[in-house]
């Protein structure tokens, strides 16, 4: 005899359906209430927030993260939920200056999670077909396919990418994909060491001047103190990324890269020579000649023609000449030239 079994719980849209019902029903109560009347400016910013980055955040671990929708699905679900919580929040808590308070923030924050559920998305898909890219390919990767201007899409990435290596990648392993060898350029020359040191002088720096100009120039306080942090905060993922992406030897190509500043890929079969150990490296100012690190140069590689390097927020330049500060050069040649 067949026995038909109905699940108890419910999945997919219905769950999150009635988790995103509960959610405005909360809400609503409170912003009907008196209570929003003791403190407007927070409690309905509080009240967008939940509306918004709480119910897409929902919407991605319910629907989106076990593959029942895309994640492209989620910018159709942050409007909705926007519009919802304007119309929830009512038009006696709502001007133009607090619209700006209040969906400015998790307007930015909704576009920095439907791009991370892509990314994870094509990473996933891509993983499925053996292809490997690091975090920063795959952000420009996945911004490319949608429509984005290329130049925005590289300003969007490499903010992104940063905002990754300062605050989520510190698990993380230097990406090494398979089939290939990589070689860091941080510890013998003390560079991710000098990085880390700007960190902390940026933050001491901060306070200081905080203390200092707080009590009579607030504002100036302020502009400083988010000067100071946004500068931690970007060289900290700079530093973060000169540890975690190795200069690459593979059978077919060398893939250089000085952190989040700059990558070149370089086939085999476009290097014209190769000099290791005490190397004369080109000037610091010659425009065809990339510096991948600080102290002096142990391997120099010369193209046999002009290839161009990328550099962050989209910008370019043609290079003929690579100088690289590796901490194991015997390893690197052995690499080079026995793969």
């Amino acid at each position: 005899m067949n026995v038909l079994r109905v699940s108890r719980q419910p999945r997919g849209p219905i769950a999150f359906l009635i988790v995103a019902a509960l959610m405005f029903a909360i809400d609503g109560t409170i912003a009907r209430s008196h209570a929003i009347e003791l403190k407007p400016t927070l409690i309905g910013g509080a009240i967008a927030f939940d509306l918004t980055i709480g119910v897409l955040f929902a919407y991605w671990l319910i629907v989106v993260r076990p593959g029942r929708a895309s994640a492209a699905s989620m910018v159709g679900v942050f409007v909705v939920s926007m519009v919802g919580a304007t119309l929830t929040l009512g038009s006696e808590h709502l001007d133009a200056g607090r619209l700006v308070r209040y969906f400015g923030i998790p307007f930015e924050l909704a576009v920095v999670g439907v791009v991370a559920a892509r990314v994870r998305e094509a990473a996933r898909q891509r993983g499925a077909l053996g292809v490997e890219l690091d975090v920063p390919e795959r952000i420009r990767d996945t911004l490319g396919g949608t429509g984005i201007h290329s130049r925005v899409a590289s300003v969007v990435a490499t903010e992104m990418a940063v905002f990754y290596y300062a605050v989520a990648s510190w698990r993380r392993k230097p990406f090494i994909p398979s089939g290939a060898l990589g070689f860091a350029y941080h510890k013998k020359n003390g560079y991710a060491g000098l990085l880390y040191t700007v960190v902390r002088i940026a933050l001491v720096e901060a306070i200081a001047i905080d203390f200092v100009i707080r009590v009579h120039h607030p504002v100036a306080a302020n502009v400083f103190l988010a000067v100071d942090l946004l500068t931690a905060l970007w060289v900290l993922g700079f530093a973060r990324s000169v540890v975690l992406r190795p200069i690459l030897v593979t059978r077919d190509e060398m893939r250089v890269r000085k952190g989040l500043q700059w990558r070149l890929d370089i086939p085999r079969a476009q290097i014209e020579r190769i000099d290791f150990g005490k190397v004369s490296a080109p000037p610091k100012h010659a425009r065809d000649h990339l510096r991948t690190a600080p102290g002096r140069a142990n391997v120099l590689v010369e193209l046999r023609a002009p290839l161009r390097a990328i550099g962050p927020y989209g910008f370019t330049r043609e290079v003929r000449r690579v100088s690289l500060v590796l901490d194991d050069v015997a390893g690197f040649r052995r690499a080079v030239l026995d793969f």
